[in-house]
């Protein structure tokens, strides 16, 4: 075996095979959209699942099986302040999950 193989061998076996998370937005959310696709309007996906505690408020929404959805996703942060920033996920994603001022795709 060459060198380079090994090195990729050992690269390979050492890199982690279950899915990665990513925290795209920073702290202090409102709350996010997420879009599909490239349509113009856009198509906005709505959450799938949603839990609410005791008082009403909202415990947690989640987006589940996205990676069935139009590519690419882009990731719309909504925070307090009323700005918005975009994210554009590069690889495929199959769920996001929002917690009031929180959110992580994997």
């Amino acid at each position: 075996m060459s060198f380079h193989t090994k090195v990729l061998a050992i690269l390979t076996l050492l890199v982690p095979t279950g899915a990665f998370a990513v925290e795209p937005c920073k702290n202090n959310l409102s709350g996010i959209t997420i879009i599909s696709g490239l349509a113009d309007p856009p198509g906005t996906l709505t959450p799938d699942t949603e839990s609410l505690k005791p008082d009403g408020s909202l415990k947690e929404q989640g987006w589940h099986n996205l990676k069935k959805a139009h590519q690419p996703l882009k990731i719309m942060c909504r925070y307090k302040d009323g700005t918005r920033e975009t994210f554009v996920f590069k690889s495929p994603i199959d769920q996001c999950v929002y917690t009031p001022g929180h959110v992580v795709c994997k």
